[in-house]
């Protein structure tokens, strides 16, 4: 089931900020969003025309409404416009005592336009701060809201243990607008600071980002992730939220939050995919997965490309597959996937154990093992893999040291003993997919059958055929 965040704050007519950007954070991170409306503004990428507060006992009202009714497992606040607002929000979550407050102080737009009036801000201090299980200051609000200058990571430290002081059980400083090379945001806890960085993209679009953030940090809270772990996925979405910033309108454009299409709609086996097709940094294999309909592309890099580069390669991989469903997977390297914000990892016998990965990427993210013989096959079992990657089949040409093939019997004798969906590999071509679906595959993952195609795109296609085919006879 999937938990329900609850977003506070004001309307953007543009789609960009405030209630739209949370509902659709909430939704890409997997969360059921309900919405209460504190303000309704005539906005758009340009800047904030008018502002109108929706009158108190109307958000009252909302309020009592979602929590009389639904399981709230995280609220996020944004827009509360003035004190009286701010005054009514407070006073029902101390009634009802939601799990997580995430508590955005939104004082100004993107543009520039002030949205919280100035006799506000100091009801927010007494009373927000002291629910807000996380305050999200900018730099601006840090300096606001603590009275002290923000200019440096340390600087945003030392506001965050003053907003701590004053009541918030931790406090987020975002360093969008900190000078360096790295975006730094500085997490003040009981436990100390920590700082969560990502590389600064020279993104024009980046309206809503705040609210974005903020919204992804709930939802994660919501799931049950600790706050450190639920700050560094939320700091990944975002990063790739900016990356593909949409260029809608004539000014600052949206985040876009549904940068990775297949995240909220694929459960159970159907996550795992029945074609993975193998692409290596350069290859351009990503992209015609992508596009010829592939579910799964898995990133392989044997060679000695430095972490950056695979990275790299990793999120080029992602670009070609925003928009189409496909997922993408790194082999062996969860870090890399971790950094590049992939859709999971593929482990090896000698790779992190899938526990680990797991803490590393996330609850949803996609974990699969390999296999070359029933042993190996039997030692995954309790291990919390979604599928077992299990060759070679036939034999392979793509190592240099492989493995005996399995044959038809083996597959299916691993098919029947292990609870996850098999994955054929090695050398398995379109005419033999029929066989290994037969024996008991889920899939194929291939390489040399697109990789050394004299047309991939007609490889990946046949492959497509061949396993729709052999589900109709074999289902």
């Amino acid at each position: 089931m999937l938990p329900t965040v609850l977003t506070v704050a004001g309307s953007d007519s543009s789609g960009g900020a405030g209630i739209q950007a949370d509902l659709k954070a909430i939704a890409a991170c997997g969360g059921y969003g309900a919405s209460v409306i504190t303000a309704l503004t005539a906005q758009n990428t340009c800047g904030v025309r008018a502002a109108e507060p929706v009158e108190p006992g109307m958000v009252r009202a909302q309020l009592d409404a979602v929590f009389d009714d639904l399981d709230v497992r995280a609220v996020k606040t944004g827009m509360l416009a003035t004190a009286a607002l701010v005054s009514t929000v407070a006073d029902v979550l101390a009634a009802r005592r939601p799990r997580s407050v995430v508590c955005d102080p939104v004082m100004v737009a993107k543009s520039g336009d002030a949205l919280l009036a100035p006799d506000a801000v100091e009801a927010v201090r007494a009373r927000l701060l002291p629910l807000a299980t996380l305050l999200t200051p900018n730099v601006h609000e840090a300096e606001v809201l603590s009275g002290l200058p923000v200019r440096t990571a340390e600087e945003a430290a030392e506001a965050g243990r003053v907003l701590r002081a004053l009541g918030a059980s931790a406090v987020l400083v975002k360093g969008g607008h900190l000078a360096g090379p790295r975006a730094e945001d500085v997490l003040v806890t009981a436990e100390g600071v920590r700082v969560f960085d990502a590389e600064r993209l020279p993104a024009r679009h980046t309206h809503g980002t705040g609210c974005t953030y903020a919204a992804a940090i709930a939802t994660f809270l919501a799931y049950g992730h600790p706050l450190p772990e639920a700050v560094g996925r939320a700091k990944r979405f975002l990063t790739e939220a900016i990356r593909h910033g949409l260029e809608v309108g004539h000014g600052i454009g949206p985040t876009d939050p549904f940068w990775d299409r297949a995240r909220p709609v694929l459960a159970g086996a159907e996550r795992v995919g029945r074609l993975h097709v193998l692409s290596h940094p350069g290859d351009g294999l990503a992209r015609v997965a992508a596009e010829e309909g592939a579910e799964v592309v898995q990133v392989r890099d044997k060679g000695r490309s430095s972490t950056v580069e695979r990275v790299a390669a990793v999120r080029e991989a992602l670009a070609a597959a925003r928009h189409r469903g496909m997922r993408v997977i790194v082999n062996d390297r969860a870090d890399v996937a971790a950094e590049a914000g992939a859709h999971g990892v593929h482990l090896g016998r000698h790779d992190l154990a899938p526990e680990v990965a797991r803490r590393l990427l996330g609850e949803g993210a996609l974990v699969g093992g390999t296999a070359n013989s029933l042993n190996e096959a039997l030692a995954w079992l309790g291990r919390p893999l979604d599928y077992l990657g299990v060759g070679p089949v036939f034999g392979t040409q793509t190592k240099e040291a492989p493995a005996p093939p399995l044959g038809l019997d083996n597959l299916a004798a691993i098919a029947r003993a292990v609870p996850f969906p098999v994955i054929a590999i090695g050398n398995v071509t379109a005419e033999r997919v029929g066989e290994v679906l037969a024996a008991g595959a889920h899939g194929i993952a291939v390489s040399a059958a697109v990789a050394r195609a004299t047309d991939p795109r007609a490889a990946v296609r046949a492959l497509r055929r061949a396993l729709e085919v052999g589900r109709a006879l074999h289902a």
